[in-house]
């Protein structure tokens, strides 16, 4: 079986007078603010961000959501405080996928170099999804440390 979807921003970006890309995410400068706009930031799956300095965007994956999250979070609070933003950088890229009683493949970079597979990729793969995604335990001081934008989401 083959199934195929695509992705799309939320329609609530279309309130927003911005420029979008082709799956309706708003473009943001470095600090995750709209451009154009000087109170509004976007984050996740409707912001259309540079991960680096080479041409790559973030994708609506859970790895960069994570840390467009924990930045835009620090940046509205930095902009509110009157303090410096931290810009959002994210260069290194992995894919991880899980194929079932296989396996799963896992690799890294934008050209997609497999590093583990099958049971190596299985035991990252329950890693990333039981331990690294996983929301931090509701108390006040693991859900601050949990939110810094410079905690890698990958190692």
């Amino acid at each position: 079986m083959v199934w195929t979807t695509g992705v799309r921003a939320s329609s609530l970006t279309e309130q927003i007078p911005a420029e979008r890309d082709r799956q309706g995410r708003l473009h943001v400068d470095a600090n995750l603010k709209v451009i154009g706009q000087d109170d509004i930031f976007a984050t996740g799956d409707v912001a259309y961000a540079a991960t680096d300095d080479i041409g790559n965007f973030a994708l609506m994956t859970c790895q960069h959501a994570i840390s467009l999250g924990r930045h835009a979070g620090n940046n509205v609070a930095a902009q509110i405080l009157g303090v410096a933003p931290t810009p959002y950088s994210q260069p290194k890229y992995v894919t991880c996928l899980d194929l079932g009683a296989w396996g799963a493949v896992y690799t890294e970079g934008w050209d997609r170099q497999v590093k583990l597979v099958k049971e190596e990729g299985k035991s990252l793969k329950t890693q990333i999804n039981t331990q690294w995604i996983y929301p931090p335990a509701a108390d006040r001081t693991s859900a601050l440390a949990a939110a810094d934008p410079m905690i890698p989401v990958v190692a």
